[in-house]
């Protein structure tokens, strides 16, 4: 995908890519990522997760589809101070205008931080990104 959206490259996200039939993105933690609580922040979490699952959806459309998120549903397992997070999206079921897909993202350790599965819609013409300014 090098269409990347600005949004997650703000939030400091790379994009690994497709990683055996799922998507794989990862952030390092730094102080953008954290709550007062000094923790990272729930709604961080949840775009990561947004994020890696609408990537592994896009990733089996055609290039003229779009997957605006429906609902989504996240657990939270442990909370993170600091370190490399690792998201994993993976389609579980994709039909003609709904799909349902999962995922989950872990620490540097290997430890589940958080899950979530969600409903997306399949949609007619996905918007392209504006050209660079000259």
């Amino acid at each position: 995908m090098t269409d990347e959206l600005e949004f997650t490259q703000q939030l400091g996200i790379e994009d690994i890519g497709p990683v055996n039939g799922g998507w794989e993105l990862q952030v390092e933690l730094g102080p953008i990522h954290m709550s007062r609580a000094r923790r990272a922040h729930g709604g961080f979490i949840f775009t990561l997760l947004d994020a890696a699952i609408g990537r592994a959806i896009m990733h089996e459309l055609p290039p003229d589809k779009g997957c605006p998120t429906v609902e989504m549903k996240i657990n939270y397992f442990r909370p993170c101070q600091q370190g490399v997070l690792r998201a994993r999206g993976e389609v579980v079921r994709m039909g003609r205008n709904l799909c349902y897909a999962e995922g989950e993202i872990r620490n540097e350790e290997g430890k589940l931080v958080a899950r979530s599965s969600g409903t997306f819609f399949l949609s007619q013409g996905r918007e392209q990104p504006p050209p660079p300014p000259s």
